[in-house]
């Protein structure tokens, strides 16, 4: 039986691949955004998935942003929110952020409001109300002991000290600079 080997003829099958384009973190920062209404619409438009179930992950910061408008809260399956280096000066704002459920980083720093005295324990506290996922704030763990802060806070001053949220403003309120002019009002300014 000497001689020529005889190759086995296999058969190959070709195993299909499927690729699910799933868009989970969007980075939008050093983009001079002044607003994020209609966000959440837009992102509908232009990504393959829903931004409001898969979205998980937003970064909005570096931008021009001097309010966290309600369009942001319909993407209520973020984890991660990043805000830091905006122009939010009214503490009364983190109050719209304890509507993400899920949120379990959230940063802050660099906006005017960072200024204000307990600002931290203030934006926890907001952030406690609803539910207790949060972990991060400003990139720093949520310790025990700053939670069980909260906690005192939420029960003793919350209720009494809410009021007083629109009156705790920054010492120095940055501005954002103005928008760049259009060539209209160019040529009026020149003439």
């Amino acid at each position: 039986m000497g001689g020529r080997k005889v190759e086995e003829t296999k058969t190959e099958t070709k195993k299909k691949i499927v690729v699910k384009k799933t868009t989970t973190v969007l980075f939008l920062q050093n983009n001079e955004l002044r607003t994020v209404v209609g966000l959440p619409s837009v992102l509908t438009e232009v990504m393959v998935c829903d931004p409001y179930i898969n979205l998980l992950w937003l970064d909005l910061s570096y931008n021009y942003l001097e309010a966290i408008e309600e369009d942001l809260l319909q993407l209520e399956n973020l984890q991660t929110l990043y805000m830091h280096g905006n122009y939010i000066s009214n503490l009364e704002e983190t109050k719209k952020l304890s509507g993400f459920n899920n949120l379990q980083s959230l940063t802050l720093y660099g906006n005017p409001i960072e200024t204000i005295k307990n600002y931290r324990l203030w934006v926890l506290g907001v952030m406690y109300t609803r539910n207790e996922n949060l972990r991060k704030l400003d990139q720093v763990v949520v310790t025990n002991r700053e939670f069980d802060k909260v906690l005192v806070w939420k029960e003793r001053i919350f209720q009494q000290k809410s009021r007083r949220l629109k009156t705790l403003k920054p010492d120095v309120v940055k501005q954002p600079p103005a928008p760049p002019k259009t060539e209209e009002e160019e040529k009026k300014q020149s003439n």
